[in-house]
């Protein structure tokens, strides 16, 4: 029987949330984990740039992948990119190729639809991908404790809205030629979405989520998410050293609030040399041009990809 790789239905769709909740579902349970993903599936900011697909024979799934519509650029050239997350093969299916047949097809459709690049972010090593194609990037974080952090006698916060954030994050972007993703606001609004529908799977209320500050004639904003073990920074700017201290104070004071010990940040743009950084374990960032006149970063060269990113 011919194989086809398609988006998946409403039963097909609860089917992979079901596979990928031992592995993603970050302590939720089967229920809550599925009707979070439905919901975040469903969300209107979830629009056509993120789409559940999946190679399929006949009725029977083989191998399903979330696909996410992403702008960004490198080397001052604009990119179209197909953003690739939460590969799953049913575990009586695997070691048969089924997801590498579903990653090259989804690969190819997306190049013919204008994809000029692909990344994704693995959590099984980097042999895998590369053999698809996918170089792996420089992949770093930082874990910073309230000691590493300035205190401010009178930081005056200012309420922190989406598109302020937009506007502060879009102002903070490095522009040095290194492979980034855009912030055109979809990323954001998403994650945010995110953010709220896991609040609600865990039967909590809206988490703090955005971190605005003014200071003098500058500004500063951070994205938010409080973790099981930390206070994860999702992606942060400035627009004056004044401000830029103003918010690492205010990530100070949100850290102790939340009960957390330390900050947690992938360095990017101008988060990137203010604090130690040591390699990532998971997560590896990887991209691979779809066509051979696209130009991408080298194996191991280092790339602007934010938290806010890993999606």
């Amino acid at each position: 029987m011919q194989e086809e790789l398609r988006e998946l239905s409403g039963p097909e769709r609860d089917a992979y949330f079901r596979g990928v909740q031992p592995i993603w579902g970050g302590g939720l349970s089967e229920e809550r984990f599925v009707a979070f993903q439905r919901r975040l599936a469903d969300a209107r900011e979830a629009g056509e740039r993120h789409r559940l697909i999946g190679l399929f024979e006949g009725a029977r799934l083989l191998a399903a992948m979330k696909a996410y519509d992403l702008r960004g650029s490198y080397a001052g050239r604009p990119l179209n990119i197909l953003g690739i997350g939460a590969v799953f093969t049913p575990p009586a299916l695997r070691r048969r190729g089924h997801a590498r047949r579903m990653l090259q097809q989804a690969i190819a459709d997306h190049a013919a639809r204008g994809a000029d690049a692909a990344i994704l972010f693995s959590d099984i090593g980097t042999g895998y991908y590369e053999r698809l194609g996918f170089r792996s990037l420089r992949s770093e974080e930082c874990v910073v404790e309230p000691a590493d952090l300035p205190r401010a006698a009178s930081v005056v916060p200012v309420p922190a809205d989406e598109a302020g954030l937009v506007r502060v994050f879009a102002r903070g972007r490095s522009n040095n030629g290194d492979l980034t993703l855009a912030r055109d606001g979809w990323v954001l609004h998403f994650q945010l979405r995110r953010l709220r529908e896991l609040a609600r799977a865990r039967g909590v209320a809206e988490p703090e989520w955005g971190i605005a500050v003014r200071d003098g004639g500058g500004e500063g904003a951070a994205m938010v998410r409080v973790a099981r073990d930390a206070v994860d920074v999702l992606d942060a700017a400035w627009t004056s050293e004044g401000s830029r201290d103003a918010l690492l104070a205010r990530l100070r004071d949100t850290l102790l609030r939340s009960g957390r010990s330390r900050l947690r940040l992938w360095p990017s743009h101008q988060l990137r040399g203010l604090f130690r950084t040591h390699p990532r374990s998971s997560a590896l960032a990887m991209v691979a041009p779809l066509r051979p006149d696209v130009v991408v970063s080298a194996s191991g060269a280092r790339a602007d990809l934010a938290l806010l990113d890993h999606i």
